[in-house]
């Protein structure tokens, strides 16, 4: 060939494929809403290059650092969940980042996590930590006091200042970022009129439950957000107690519409099916719920006092959770932990306006919700959240009943013991046991999943926490907001756009390297329903639900 004639060709062939976008270009994930009228706050996730990834809102989110921060967006491999589809093997093999690795999960006995050698950040001091449970704080004090264990989840109420008064032991205080409630869904006659929720509210006197069954020194206030954390109110909210007042509100609901007293039975809106009433509950000892059966029973006795009459039954965790988030528990007992410091984080679990654990939600209150979290300054912030407290007294969906305090307690000679303020947050990987190569730690409930995008639930998220991060993290033991996956990030003027710098030679537990595709990936398992991912175990991506509102594509749900 002549060597001019081959130039030339070298030369088109070089143009054309300069051209062309680059390979690693072309691989570059990304999705989107087709506009932000969906009712959602996320717009797009784009990966940028290999390790920058950009997140648009459709308005400014408040607290949106500190969202980054749950486990609730903790990032998988993209390969790992293409593979599972997002449900199956998921739910209980971890392939996370975090520095110790899942090894082992004896169903209904034990989790056996060990050292991550090639994690990026501080290495586990010991080689092995074994998490189990036992649902009796006096079944996980005796193994503490038997040396078992080297440390234990909510002590008993009564045996906080035994365990404070001991040498033997460290008790560590959690402050009560807590609340809890009685819910009611609208998705039943007559808990649909607002009578007969005020008349509940009423029924119920939540400080003798306070001073009865809570630790020492757990507030009562009118408001679920607890007072420590901003955006407390501490005044109007629900009605208080009154008996008499509760039976005349009864009495005139059942003649106007007909239902008989005592009230034992209901009315499923949606399917005109009758059913008994019922007042469920976990066997699930919570930070916020000490006592749960104790205290599910004193609630029924006080409503049957005023002419309600519902049958207690208690209800597997998993399923109690997927059923209460779906309005299909009438009345039922849950409550919150906080994940981050911010009143959003106790009200957008339950009243965002596609969240449906109460029925339909209330608008008097999801309004100005989503508002609080669309505002920067302070005090408008705080105006916002009293129009909610409006909000909750108009419509009553719920009964808060207290903000409880626990304590854990360790071994005495357990170096690196830091309490976990945000549910589920304890680091493991930091403790020393002097004595031996191991931690193990007994925790109050088995969790539900090792997959925390698809759940709320706390035993789970500690589990999770030892083997998956998420952008952003907390640091150990409080609640500032410190870098995680994501090394550095920007924030546009206008707070709508986040750009996230991803930490350089992070590994998987399987060996891959994390790149913005994995992010990516991950929150389009969760954010779009269009995605064949969108499966997990069935509780409806919640904390997504209550961060962004909506998901994208809803339809397809």
């Amino acid at each position: 060939m002549n060597s001019r004639i081959f130039t030339t060709l070298l030369l088109v062939l070089l143009l054309g494929l300069l051209a062309l976008p680059a390979a690693s270009q072309d691989d570059l994930l990304s999705f989107a809403a087709a506009d932000c009228d969906y009712g959602g706050n996320l717009k797009s996730v784009e990966a940028l290059d290999e390790l920058t990834v950009r997140v648009t809102l459709c308005n400014t989110d408040a607290i949106f650092d500190q969202e980054m921060a749950s486990l609730g967006l903790s990032i998988h491999p993209r390969e790992w969940i293409e593979s599972t589809g997002g449900t199956g093997d998921i739910l209980t093999t971890a392939i996370g980042t975090g520095p110790l690795r899942l090894v082992n999960w004896d169903q209904g006995n034990e989790m056996v996590f060990e050292r991550f050698d090639d994690y990026w950040g501080e290495p586990s001091i010991e080689d092995t930590v074994i998490l189990r449970w036992n649902s009796e704080a006096a079944a996980r004090a005796t193994e503490l006091r038997a040396g078992t264990i080297d440390g234990m989840k909510f002590a008993n109420p009564d045996d906080i200042p035994v365990f404070r008064a001991d040498p033997n032991f460290n008790l560590i205080d959690i402050p009560p970022l807590t609340g809890v409630y009685v819910a009611m869904s609208n998705f039943f006659e007559p808990l649909n009129d607002i009578r007969v929720r005020k008349a509940i509210a009423m029924g119920i006197d939540r400080q003798r439950i306070v001073d009865n069954f809570f630790p020492p020194g757990s507030p009562l206030t009118p408001d679920f957000v607890p007072p420590a954390v901003f955006g407390h109110v501490g005044e109007g909210g629900v009605p208080g107690f009154d008996q008499e007042a509760a039976v005349a509100l009864l009495e005139e609901a059942s003649a106007d519409l007909g239902f008989s007293l005592p009230l034992e039975s209901l009315v499923d809106t949606r399917t005109g099916e009758s059913r008994g009433l019922t007042l469920t509950w976990r066997d699930v000892v919570r930070g916020y719920l000490p006592n749960p059966g104790i205290i599910a029973n004193d609630v029924a006795a006080q409503l049957a006092d005023i002419g309600i009459i519902a049958d207690v039954q208690v209800v597997e965790s998993g399923a109690f959770i997927a059923s209460a988030l779906s309005g299909n528990e009438p009345l039922h007992i849950l409550g919150w932990h906080a994940d981050f410091p911010d009143a959003s984080n106790f009200l957008t679990c339950c009243h965002g306006p596609n969240m449906a654990q109460m029925g339909e939600p209330y608008p008097e209150v999801y309004e100005p919700l989503i508002a609080a979290g669309q505002v920067l300054d302070p005090d408008a912030r705080m105006s916002y959240f009293q129009q909610v407290a409006a909000g909750m007294a108009s419509a009553v969906p719920w009964v808060p009943f207290g903000h409880a305090g626990s304590a854990d307690v360790w071994q005495a000679d357990i170096i690196g013991v830091h309490p976990g303020v945000l549910d589920g947050t304890e680091e493991f990987s930091r403790l020393e046991d002097p004595d031996d190569d191991n931690i193990i730690y007994m925790q109050n409930a088995e969790p539900i999943s090792i997959y925390c995008n698809d759940t709320w639930d706390g035993e789970t998220f500690r589990a999770c926490h030892q083997v998956q991060e998420s952008l952003l993290d907390f640091e150990k033991g409080g609640v500032a907001v410190i870098p995680g996956l994501a090394e550095t990030w920007d924030v546009s003027d206008d707070g709508t756009v986040w750009t996230f710098h991803l930490r350089e030679g992070v590994h998987f537990h399987d060996g891959s390297t994390l790149d913005s595709n994995d992010v990516v990936a991950t929150w389009h398992a969760s954010a779009d329903c269009a995605s064949p991912n969108h499966t997990g175990r069935g509780e409806g991506f919640a904390i997504y639900l209550s961060i962004f509102q909506q998901f994208i594509n809803p339809d397809q749900c």
